[in-house]
């Protein structure tokens, strides 16, 4: 069953021909070539070509940087907030009523 007018133009009959072979991936589903030369469409191939399709692989998803984002809030950070100054004699290190930087800046080995 097939056809080998142009899409719309012929409906699917009985062509009494003979299949050489399917189209490949870069043609048009159904894609069949007869052996007196011609072609068209025939259910049989599309059949087999639907059967042998593999969809793309979808795009990776990029990986999270850590890293770079560590950098990129401690950069905000800074711009937004003033520098502390160091207190040897408190026990955070800051002196009195200074806002704690969050831990991702104050501590190694953790990330913000």
């Amino acid at each position: 069953m097939g056809y080998t007018a142009a899409p719309g133009h012929e409906s699917p009959h009985c062509l009494g021909k003979q299949i050489a072979s399917c189209g490949t991936a870069n043609h048009q589903t159904g894609t069949t070539f007869f052996t007196d030369g011609t072609s068209g469409w025939t259910q049989t191939c599309q059949d087999q070509m639907q059967a042998a399709y593999v969809p793309p692989a979808p795009d990776p998803v990029p990986a999270f940087d850590q890293d770079a984002y560590n950098e990129q809030f401690a950069e905000e950070y800074w711009r937004t907030h003033p520098k502390p100054t160091f207190d040897p004699d408190s026990a955070d290190g800051y002196g009195p009523d200074q806002e704690l930087p969050p831990a991702c800046l104050r501590l190694e080995g953790v990330d913000c």
